[in-house]
């Protein structure tokens, strides 16, 4: 507003010149958020493997970003370089993360019950014991071939 009573605010009585209603001068906000995007789509992927409840959030975070990117750049007829990859690497990185939820959500007895063997186990006979006991309950309810686990089990 003018302090003038009566006058309409003018282009010039702005401190950038531009009208009211106009985004600001300076760098578009869609690129400094696609790159944004694409780190958060990054570090999703990364996360996914290693803490897969962290990608999940991370991955849900990189599309929401990076898809809000887009749109703005697009309404600014501009580019916002990053979203599309941020986008694509958020994706995977929340696929994988589902992945690894619904599966320990579907092996959550059999997983838990192995973690609670192994962890009153106090030699490596007791161990074996373990894997002996859960691991084909595991690829049963996976329907992976026999001694299939062995290979891999030691992931668990």
């Amino acid at each position: 507003m003018s302090e003038q009573p009566g006058r309409e605010v003018q282009p010039e009585d702005r401190p950038d010149g531009r009208p009211e209603g106009q985004p600001p001068a300076g760098k578009p906000q869609g690129r400094r958020t696609g790159w944004r995007a694409l780190w958060l789509g990054g570090i999703a992927l990364l996360t996914a493997f290693f803490f897969y409840p962290l990608g999940l959030v991370l991955g849900i975070a990189a599309l929401v970003v990076g898809i809000r990117a887009r749109r703005s750049a697009r309404r600014a007829k501009d580019a916002a370089p990053g979203a599309v990859p941020g986008i694509v690497l958020g994706a995977i990185g929340l696929a994988f993360s589902l992945l690894s939820v619904s599966l320990t959500a579907f092996l959550w007895t059999e997983l838990s019950g192995y973690q609670s063997c192994v962890s009153a186990s106090n030699t490596t006979t007791d161990k074996q014991a373990c894997r002996e006991k859960y691991y084909p309950r595991i690829e049963k309810k996976l329907d992976l071939p026999a001694g299939s686990m062995d290979k891999y089990g030691d992931l668990l």
